[in-house]
């Protein structure tokens, strides 16, 4: 049931690239070094480096996979003058930019890439991709193989003991959760969800807190705004269709709801997007 339901969340989730290069160092010291919007994985093609979490460090050789999680406070360093190549990005996985689905797994910190020929020819066609420009058929090619780099790392992952199933939550949440974001547009009020589940709605709202790290009903709200935002950048409805779309009591809650998430109201934010006549 629970793989169902992540491997349906999964499907919704949608991986960006922030930031990526490869570095090739003779020295390094990073200390007490934490994340706080985004993860951090990095692939060590040769040399040494070491990692510190806790009181734990952990050795780094050559086919070694670093993932650093949002918040871990953490220390990378290298403590001889041998060049070291770290192959490295910056990412998230969210679904409709707000839910992280990376928690639902436990990830190691490190781990070996077994696969590792395969994961570096992918990672250079990567970077070559990203020098050709903006050419469409490219665009698709350097999502396509973001996404391949991340099969490869999670595959390997998987294969550690423990790394699926260790931190999900019970499968009844699970479905409250699926059924949030995949229905934007639905209004949900908190006794139908604690009713579906058969649990008071102050046990409901408070566990699924803990963990989701916010009530049902103020995760839907944002991502009703998330859903907004996405179709005012798109310019195919108008502000009324949108507000009706996604079940809003008229257009003035909507903009109010609106301008309380974002800072700006619905028109505004629609006009940042607005294409130049041809």
């Amino acid at each position: 049931m629970n793989e169902e339901i992540v491997s349906a969340l999964l499907g919704m989730a949608e991986l960006k690239l922030l930031k990526f290069d490869v570095h090739r160092l003779h020295a390094m010291n990073y200390r007490n070094r934490t994340f706080q919007e985004y993860y951090m994985m990095t692939y060590v093609r040769k040399g040494t480096a070491k990692l510190r979490v806790q009181d734990r460090i952990y050795p780094i050789r050559p086919g070694t996979v670093i993932f650093i999680p949002i918040g871990l406070e953490h220390d990378q360093y290298m403590d001889t003058d041998e060049e070291t190549e770290f192959l490295w990005w910056h990412f998230t996985y969210k679904i409709h930019g707000v839910i992280d689905v990376l928690p639902f797994f436990h990830i190691p910190y490190i781990y070996p890439l077994k696969n590792y020929k395969k994961f570096e020819a992918v990672f250079d066609e990567f970077m070559l991709s990203t020098t050709r420009g903006g050419y469409i058929p490219n665009v698709i090619l350097q999502k396509a193989k973001s996404l391949e780099l991340l099969y490869v790392l999670l595959d390997n992952a998987f294969g550690n003991e423990g790394a699926i199933g260790a931190g999900q939550p019970p499968s009844s949440f699970l479905s409250v959760l699926l059924k949030i974001v995949s229905q934007p547009e639905a209004t949900f009020s908190l006794q139908e969800l604690a009713a579906d589940l058969h649990m008071s709605p102050t046990y409901v709202s408070n566990h699924f807190k803990e963990l989701f790290g916010k009530p049902p009903i103020l995760l839907h709200r944002e991502i009703k705004i998330a859903k907004a935002k996405s179709l005012l950048e798109m310019q195919e409805m108008n502000i009324m269709e949108i507000s009706g779309y996604l079940g809003f009591n008229d257009v003035q809650t909507f903009a109010r709801q609106f301008k309380k998430y974002t800072g700006i109201s619905p028109g505004q934010y629609k006009g940042l997007f607005k294409r130049p006549p041809v």
